[in-house]
């Protein structure tokens, strides 16, 4: 499992998407000099850690691109499967800068509040590269079985 190159992209892109649950990706500052931050679960307050917005689609969406990445990791016997659920979360991946995008502006305009990126906000793209990466593994794979079948 571990020597092929796509899993372990899709152990970097795990890794990567699990980053997303522990540290802050989107940063909120005021003139007057509050600042908040947005993690997976919610905007925080930086001063008391108080949540002022739940991101419950978010959380969810996150979840679900986690488990799909880490299903992918076990279904490496099943080439087909695995290349399906890496392009599924693929697109899940791309589709997290829209609803990170969303609650930008919503924390903007709820916190009157002016955001910046954050180190971590680059790391759904990271992932998104490594699942694409491991996409051409895993599809190199199956062309490579498929032509051995035709010697055979």
């Amino acid at each position: 499992m571990i020597q092929r190159i796509q899993t372990i992209y899709l152990l970097i892109s795990l890794i990567a998407w699990t980053m997303l649950f522990f540290f802050p990706f989107i940063g909120f500052t005021q003139d007057a000099g509050e600042a908040w931050k947005l993690y997976a679960g919610g905007i925080k307050e930086v001063a008391t850690g108080k949540v002022l917005m739940v991101t419950l689609p978010m959380v969810i969406l996150f979840v679900l691109v986690e488990l799909l990445t880490l299903f992918s990791v076990i279904t490496y016997k099943l080439r087909a499967f695995q290349l399906r659920l890496t392009v599924l979360s693929m697109m899940l991946q791309i589709l997290s800068y829209g609803i990170i995008a969303l609650y930008v502006i919503q924390g903007k305009n709820l916190l009157n509040a002016h955001p910046a990126l954050l180190f971590f906000s680059a790391m759904p793209l990271v992932a998104a590269i490594c699942s694409f990466l491991a996409f051409r593994g895993i599809r190199r794979d199956m062309l490579l079985l498929r032509g051995l079948d035709r010697l055979r």
